[in-house]
């Protein structure tokens, strides 16, 4: 019942995204070669393609995690996360105006969860890995703009921050195999579609491969890790 409620929550989250695309504004400093936001709203069968989407992420966590109380915080990023992976895929931008508001909701719902829990520590860690994972991330950003051009923009480094708290309400290895294996599936399927001319590997979304790899990570970071 949990992991049902998961996906349909997350599905109805993921098909609100057309929506918002529509109400989302531009940067104020757009590529000309950037897709507007309403017309990237209008792709066929979007919204049906964001909800399925979500309710997978969301399912496979609710499925194979045992803090019944920490799924809303993997509803909510399934949901939005099915979003900023589509705006991403073809725009190559993570929307301050979505990451920020989902970096709250997201620490709310951990500190909700450790309370249901009675375990402080929930909490703990999931600051503590967002504090790490931000620096590391960090740190690549701007070694990346400084010495190779840019490796990934700063929205990869905002979301890092918000999949951080998350995987680490779960524990360290689901944040080391979460966030790694972001790394690990943008460069072998990056590879893969840039050879196939799907993808410019110049202009390289790594938001979709980021939330992919924190769902892996949650769902099965125990387990690989070992």
């Amino acid at each position: 019942m949990i992991i049902l409620i998961a996906a349909v929550a997350a599905a109805l989250i993921g098909a609100l995204g057309p929506l918002v695309l529509r109400r989302l504004p531009e940067p104020p400093q757009p590529d000309d070669d950037k897709l507007p936001y309403a017309v990237l709203s209008e792709f066929r069968f979007l919204a049906a393609g964001l909800a399925i989407f979500a309710a997978v992420l969301a399912g496979i966590v609710a499925w194979r995690i045992d803090e019944t109380e920490l799924v809303p915080v993997w509803v909510v990023l399934a949901g939005v996360g099915s979003w900023l992976s589509f705006i991403d895929w073809h725009t190559r931008l993570l929307p301050f105006l979505i990451v920020a508001p989902l970096y709250a909701v997201t620490l709310l719902l951990v500190a909700m969860g450790a309370l249901l829990l009675n375990d402080l520590d929930v909490l703990v860690n999931a600051l503590i890995s967002n504090v790490i994972v931000f620096a590391v991330f960090f740190a690549c950003y701007w070694l990346g703009r400084r010495f190779f051009g840019g490796a990934f923009g700063y929205g990869d480094v905002r979301l890092s921050g918000v999949l951080a708290l998350a995987l680490g309400a779960l524990g360290s290895s689901e944040v080391f195999v979460g966030m790694y294996g972001g790394f690990i599936l943008g460069a072998v399927l990056g590879i893969v579609l840039s050879k196939l001319k799907i993808v410019d590997p110049k202009e390289y979304a790594f938001g979709p491969y980021m939330v992919i790899g924190a769902v892996i990570g949650a769902a099965w970071g125990p387990a690989i890790y070992r």
